[in-house]
């Protein structure tokens, strides 16, 4: 039997599709098949994939990683061995001097957490007054070079990893300023409703809007209340809705008050310049020499853009006859 043949007995891929018709069975066959072929590939890849995001992740750890890795390795097998040996007789559990147990620190991780007395550490370790000469054990130059070196690593390491972290920001209230401000804004009156909170305590740096120095104390809290309860006082109702007073309105005479205030702002709005009134009556009063001698004291007005009544007023009491 040729090759050929024998491949096509075997496989009946090769077959042509009209032995396929001929032989349901051969064709269910190749069916099964395909379907298996397809399976296997799949799985095949599957492993394959997973397999190479697994090397990837072991291979390609970052720089921060492998210095974690060596700053945890030199703590364990350097830094608590020293400890042990030169430190932990004063800073132990039991009653630790400055109040500094060193058998906290396990890891890495509680060294970084607490690293000003860490850094503290360093300077009593590098000035050679840890650990005291009166504990008889002195560690050698290298063994100090090489805790200290080690703290300043840990030191750089957090430095790289945190950078561009401001780190907490603490949630803090408004300070009065900016809360007089805020009820301005919101109500279009100056209330001023902290003229009697206590004034807001500055922080270390000298910051009077941090949040560490903004709490909000229970005495405090009763004093917005008492604010809130102010500013509502000033609520008026009027025929456009609900406004603002300068003064509390809860009697008939605080309304009145209100409504007169209102026509004072009205007039204090507007521009008076008088030395506009008094040019607009000297254009009337020479209006022929003018050019214009069918001019009026409205059209005078309305040129020079101010309030006829109020013209009319000031040319009358300007022709008025002097009292003798």
């Amino acid at each position: 039997m040729s090759p050929l043949n024998f491949a096509r007995i075997k496989s009946p891929i090769l077959h042509s599709s009209s032995h396929f018709r001929r032989n349901p069975e051969a064709a269910c066959k190749l069916i099964k098949m395909t379907s298996k072929f397809k399976t296997i590939v799949f799985f095949v890849s599957s492993f394959a994939f997973l397999a190479l995001l697994g090397w990837s992740g072991v291979s390609r750890s970052s720089p921060a990683d492998q210095t974690r890795q060596e700053l945890e390795r030199k703590f364990v097998g350097t830094v608590k061995p020293f400890m042990q040996s030169y430190c932990i007789s004063c800073h132990g559990k039991l009653k630790p001097q400055a109040q500094l147990d060193l058998t906290a620190y396990s890891n890495l991780t509680s060294v970084a957490k607490d690293y000003p007395h860490w850094s503290l550490v360093m300077e009593r370790i590098e000035a050679k007054q840890m650990p005291p000469a009166s504990s008889g054990k002195r560690p050698s130059a290298k063994q100090i070079e090489t805790i200290v070196s080690w703290i300043r690593g840990v030191r750089q390491y957090e430095a790289k990893r945190t950078a561009g972290d401001p780190g907490p920001v603490l949630a803090r209230r408004l300070s009065n300023a900016e809360y007089d401000y805020t009820i301005r804004d919101l109500t279009g009156v100056d209330l001023r409703p902290t003229r009697e909170f206590p004034v807001d305590p500055a922080n270390q740096e000298g910051f009077d809007n941090s949040g560490e120095s903004l709490t909000l104390s229970p005495a405090l809290m009763k004093k917005y209340v008492q604010a809130a309860k102010g500013i509502a006082d000033n609520l008026a109702f009027t025929s456009a809705g609900l406004e603002f007073a300068s003064h509390p309105v809860l009697a008939e005479t605080d309304r009145d008050k209100f409504c007169i205030l209102r026509i004072v702002d009205f007039y204090k709005r507007q521009s008076t310049d008088y030395a506009d009134y008094f040019q607009a009556a000297w254009k009337f009063r020479y209006r022929v020499a003018l050019g214009a001698p069918a001019a009026t004291l409205q059209s005078v007005a309305s040129e020079a853009k101010v309030s006829p009544k109020y013209l009319e007023l000031v040319w009358s009491t300007l022709n008025a006859p002097a009292k003798k």
